[in-house]
C-alpha cells in the first residue's frame, strides 16, 4: 500500500465526521467536492433572500467549507472559474462583470437542478437583487469609492473585492446549522448535484482503488496550507517535455477517478493540519489509516513529565507508555510515516514514505527509546528529540538555545527518521559534527555548552552500542581500560581539582575547559601542560581533598600508562566525552551528596 491508498482508506475511516468540526482540532475533514478557504465577510440572509446582516470574519474563525467544481478549485489568476455558492466578492457583484455572470449561471444550474437547497435558493434571489455592495457598505463592512464600487480598502490584508464572503440562512429546521458551511444537508445536495453534472464523462480504471470512475485530468491542492498551490498530482506538460518523453497522454501515466482523488486529498489535508508538524515547510505524518490511537510526530515523544532519576524507573516509565499503545493499536494495524514538501510553489513531493506493522513500530520505538538515552544531570535519564539532536549537531548559538536553518532542518530530521524505523546507524556526519562540537565547549555558553554535551553523550553510546557491538553503560565503569575513555576521566578530574579551588564568586574557566580541544587532538602533550598548571590548586585543597584527587588521578594515570598502548599519543576517540562525563557526574553528586549530609547533621545538632 502506498500514500494515496493509505490516504483513501483514511478518509474511508472518518467519512462520517467530513464537514463536522471535533474539539481540538483545526480543521474539519472536507465532504467531496469541497475545499476549505478562508472566509473575510460573514452575510446573514433569511429564508426569502433578505438581507439580515453582515460582518468581517476574524482570522481565528476564517476556515470555511465551500462547495467548488473541479475548474474553481484549480483557478489561478484572474478568470471567470467561479465558485458554485461563496466566493469573492468580485464575484457576486455586479461591478465583477464576466465574474459575475459565471457565478450566476454556477448558481442558478444549482438552485434549478433536481438537487437544489433552500439556502441556495435564498442566496439566489439575493444575489438576483444586485444589492450586496450597497449592502455591506451601509453596515460598515466596506467603504465604496466615487463610482459606488468597493474602495481601496482591506479586511484582514485582503482587498475588499478580493474578500471570499460566506452565508449564513435564518430561521433553519431544527438540529440544522444556519451556517452554510456547517450545514451537511447543504454538503449532500452539492456533491448529488456536482455527481449529475459529470454524467457522460469519460470512465476510466482508477488505480487507487481498482475500481471505474470519471478520471480526473484536474486534481486538487493545498494538501500544504502553507504552500496551497502545491500538488501532489499534476498533468499539464503537455508542451515542451511532454511527460518526460515518456508518455503521450496524462492519462498513461496515471488515472486516478475523481471520488478517490477528492477523498485522498482530503485526508492528505486533514492529517497534515490536524495531526502533522512542520520542520522547514516539510510537513511530517504519523498516523494509522484505521483510525486507532498512535504516537504522533515530529518526535514520536513519549510523555516526560516526571524526571526519570536512574535507568531502572526510565525504563520502567518506558514500557508503561509502549504498552499503553500497544493495548490501542491492533498487531497487524498499519502505522503510516510520511514527510511531505513543496519543492516549488506548484508541486508538491512525498520525499519520505514508510509503512509498518503496529507491532513493529512501536518494537522500534521501545528499542530506540532504551537505547538512546542519557543520565542527564539536570533532567534525569531521558532521550533527546530529534530537533534538539539536529540543533546541537548543526545549529547556531541563539543565546540559551540553538537554532538550525530550516532548509537543514528538514533534512536531517528526515535523516533519522531511519534510524528509529529502520533501525540504521547514526549517520556518521551527524555524529562527527557533534563531537567536533562537544571538544570546543569554549565556544558556546554554559548552557548549550551542557545541552551539546548531553546529546553528544547519548549518540556516540548508542552509535558504539550499535555498530561495534560495545557496551558503553550510563554510569561511570571504573573498570574500563578504553585509552579514550582514561583520558576523558582524567580531564574531568583536573576540571573538578581547579573548581573546588575556586572563589565562591570565580567565573574563570578551568585549564581543562581551555585545552579541551587541544586535549582530544594531542592528550599527553595537553596533559603535561594541563598536570603542571594543576600544582598551585593542588596547594590550595584540603589535605585530606588533596590526596583524594591525588589518589583518583594516580590511579587513571596508572591503568593509562600500564596499557603499553603505541597509539597513547594519537588524537582521542569520541569515547572521551563518555570518560569525561561519568568521571565528572560522579564527582559532582559525590559533592552534592555530602553537602547535604552535611546540612542534616546541622539540623541534627
Amino acid at each position: 500500500m502506498g500514500l494515496l491508498q493509505a490516504a483513501y482508506r483514511t478518509y474511508e475511516t472518518y467519512a462520517a465526521r467530513a464537514g463536522i468540526p471535533f474539539a481540538g482540532e483545526k480543521e474539519a475533514l472536507t465532504p467531496l467536492s469541497h475545499m476549505m478557504a478562508n472566509a473575510h465577510i460573514e452575510i446573514t440572509l433569511n429564508t426569502d433572500g433578505v438581507f439580515q446582516s453582515a460582518v468581517a470574519v476574524p482570522k481565528t474563525d476564517c476556515k470555511t467549507i465551500i462547495p467548488v467544481t473541479i475548474e474553481s478549485a484549480n483557478r489561478t489568476g484572474d478568470n471567470t472559474k467561479a465558485h458554485p455558492l461563496c466566493d469573492q466578492l468580485r464575484y457576486l457583484a455586479p461591478f465583477g462583470g464576466e465574474k459575475f455572470t459565471a457565478y450566476q449561471e454556477q448558481l442558478n444550474r444549482w438552485a434549478d437542478s433536481p438537487y437544489s437547497h433552500p439556502k441556495v435558493r435564498a442566496i439566489r434571489r439575493y444575489i438576483v437583487s444586485g444589492a450586496i455592495v450597497r449592502d455591506l457598505a451601509a453596515v460598515g463592512v466596506i467603504t465604496l469609492d466615487e463610482k459606488g464600487d468597493p474602495g481601496k480598502g482591506k479586511i484582514e490584508g485582503i482587498p475588499f473585492e478580493n474578500c471570499l464572503i460566506r452565508w449564513r440562512v435564518v430561521p433553519v429546521p431544527e438540529g440544522n446549522s444556519p451556517a452554510c458551511w456547517r450545514d451537511q444537508t447543504l454538503f449532500r445536495s452539492f456533491a448529488a448535484y456536482y455527481a449529475g453534472q459529470r454524467e457522460g464523462e469519460e470512465r476510466g480504471l482508477c488505480m487507487i482503488t481498482g475500481s471505474v470512475d470519471f478520471v480526473c485530468d484536474m486534481h486538487p491542492k493545498g494538501v500544504l496550507a502553507y504552500s496551497n498551490g502545491a500538488k501532489l498530482i499534476s498533468a499539464n506538460d503537455s508542451t515542451g517535455f511532454t511527460y518526460r518523453g515518456r508518455f503521450t497522454q496524462p492519462g498513461e501515466a496515471v488515472s486516478v477517478g475523481y471520488d478517490a482523488s477528492q477523498k485522498v486529498h482530503s485526508a492528505l489535508r486533514w492529517l497534515t493540519v490536524n495531526h502533522g508538524v512542520s520542520f522547514g515547510n516539510r510537513a511530517f505524518l504519523c498516523w494509522n489509516p484505521g483510525g486507532d490511537k498512535v504516537l504522533s510526530f515530529p518526535l514520536f515523544e513519549l510523555p516526560n513529565e516526571e524526571k526519570q532519576k536512574d535507568f531502572v524507573s526510565y525504563r520502567k516509565a518506558l514500557a508503561e507508555t509502549i504498552g499503553g499503545y500497544r493495548k490501542a493499536l491492533r498487531p497487524q494495524a498499519d502505522v503510516v510515516v510520511a514527510a511531505l514538501d513543496a519543492a516549488t510553489t506548484g508541486r508538491l513531493s512525498v520525499t519520505y514514505y514508510n509503512q509498518l506493522m503496529a507491532s513493529d513500530f512501536l518494537e522500534r520505538l521501545d528499542r530506540w527509546y532504551e537505547t538512546c538515552c542519557w543520565d542527564s544531570r539536570r533532567y534525569g535519564v531521558q532521550s533527546p528529540p530529534l530537533r534538539r539532536i539536529v540543533d546541537c549537531a548543526f545549529g547556531a548559538e541563539r543565546t540559551q538555545y540553538f537554532e538550525t536553518d530550516p532548509r537543514i532542518l528538514r533534512e536531517q530530521i528526515q535523516r533519522l527518521l531511519p534510524c528509529i524505523l529502520d533501525e540504521k546507524p547514526i549517520p556518521e556526519d551527524i555524529l562527527r559534527s557533534l563531537t567536533n562540537r562537544a571538544g570546543t565547549p569554549l565556544a558556546y555558553q554554559e548552557g548549550n555548552r551542557e545541552t551539546l554535551l548531553e546529546v553528544t553523550c547519548t549518540l556516540v553510546r548508542k552509535a558504539r552500542n550499535d555498530r561495534k557491538k560495545e557496551e558503553w553503560t550510563l554510569a561511570l565503569d571504573t573498570s574500563c581500560t578504553d585509552r579514550s575513555y582514561l583520558f576523558g576521566r582524567l580531564l574531568a578530574v583536573a576540571e573538578q581539582i581547579e573548581r573546588a579551588a575556586f572563589d565562591r564568586d570565580e567565573k574563570r574557566e578551568p585549564n581543562a575547559i581551555r585545552m579541551q580541544a587541544v586535549f582530544a587532538q594531542r592528550p599527553l602533550y595537553a596533559w603535561r601542560i594541563i598536570e603542571e598548571k594543576l600544582n598551585p590548586y593542588y596547594a590550595r585543597l584540603s589535605p585530606g581533598l588533596r590526596a583524594y584527587y591525588k589518589n583518583m588521578e594516580g590511579e587513571i594515570l596508572d591503568k593509562l600508562f600500564g596499557l603499553d598502548d603505541p597509539a597513547l599519543t594519537q588524537r582521542l576517540e569520541d569515547v572521551y566525552l563518555l570518560g569525561y562525563y561519568h568521571q565528572r557526574t560522579a564527582l559532582t553528586r559525590k559533592k552534592e551528596t555530602t553537602l547535604t549530609e552535611e546540612k542534616n547533621d546541622e539540623y541534627a545538632e
